[in-house]
């Protein structure tokens, strides 16, 4: 690796301070009040859960985001330095508010989220994203695209592109698009992208179709080196163009809460891809992840470590292999 190179991902994109209340009914809106199970505050957002999941597994990784110089920020840094991400890359400043999301967990375990407009993950700008910052690391994950409006579109283009052209390798995950300009936000962005794994809702989107089939068709247009489909408790499907896998979901019974599991699986996958396993292995280690997270309240506090992901797959006859040693 490059002297220089001194994380192994530098997430980039949405971080939050989350409120959550659980066991929140579903006839919320049609009752005077309702009682919640329980309260919980945490980080979250996509690109710091990654980031927290990544050093969970032993990975180095560092957090570019944007934040306020408020109180919410100040627990967020906290929870970073907890959890050995690096901080260098997280901007503050008083223009703008730390994204403070309320999440409604409901008797499912499913979240349902309650965000404000106009906070640091609206304004971060592709330029803030400097090219000392991406050739310090070996590759760039981007997380929540869709959301990240000074970003979305053209600008994310440009920092993939910059990013290749830096020498990293690129993976982005999305969220889901109220502006409804779906493809327009990540078009340019996938022309520079090596990994891409949108949740079945969002790629449907992106294709109007919900056929897997269908979908993987539409995105074989994309220089893509992986593309997959997260299936929610069905599991996952990838497929490198070549070969397409599918697998299960590893998680056992009914989830705590389900925030922040797509994100962990993104770091698993990433994690075992960075470590050049097959592709069954990879997804493999993304289930594992994301079983961990499923397991407790909050976006990434249950977030589980490489040997426990190792545990938990031999439990279920799964051996992590490279090119070098898969038969």
């Amino acid at each position: 690796m490059n002297s220089l190179r001194k994380y192994d991902v530098l997430c980039a994109g949405a971080a939050a301070w989350d409120t959550l209340l659980t066991g929140i009914s579903r006839d919320l809106f049609d009752t005077d009040s309702v009682l919640a199970e329980g309260y919980f505050a945490s980080s979250g957002g996509d690109a710091l859960n990654t980031a927290v999941n990544l050093a969970r597994l032993g990975m180095s990784s560092a957090l570019c985001a944007y934040c306020g110089e408020d109180a919410a920020g100040e627990l967020i840094l906290q929870d970073l330095h907890q959890a050995g991400v690096h901080t260098d890359y997280v901007l503050r400043s008083h223009s703008v508010h730390t994204a403070s999301p309320v999440l409604l967990v409901d008797e499912s375990g499913d979240r349902h989220i309650i965000r404000m407009p106009d906070s640091g993950n609206h304004s971060l700008r592709e330029d803030m994203i400097t090219d000392d910052m991406l050739i310090s690391a070996r590759h760039l994950h981007v997380g929540s695209a869709n959301i990240l409006h000074a970003l979305d579109g053209e600008g994310l283009g440009k920092l993939m592109n910059r990013a290749h052209a830096c020498g990293l390798t690129t993976s982005m995950d999305a969220s889901y698009d109220r502006s409804g300009k779906w493809l327009d936000n990540i078009a340019s962005a996938l022309k520079n992208c090596d990994v891409f794994i949108p949740s079945l809702q969002e790629a449907s989107q992106y294709c109007g179709s919900d056929d897997l089939t269908v979908i993987c068709e539409f995105f074989r247009q994309y220089p893509l080196k992986v593309f997959g489909i997260k299936l929610a408790d069905k599991g996952v499907l990838i497929t490198d163009f070549k070969n397409t896998y599918t697998m299960g979901t590893l998680f056992r019974g009914r989830p705590a809460d389900t925030t922040g599991a797509g994100d962990a699986y993104m770091a698993g996958f990433l994690c075992g891809w960075l470590k050049q396993y097959d592709l069954p292995s990879c997804m493999a280690l993304g289930s594992a992840q994301s079983a961990s997270v499923l397991r407790g309240t909050g976006a990434n506090r249950t977030a589980g470590t490489f040997a426990e992901a190792e545990e938990l797959l031999a439990e279920n006859g799964i051996v992590l292999r490279n090119p070098v040693t898969a038969v």
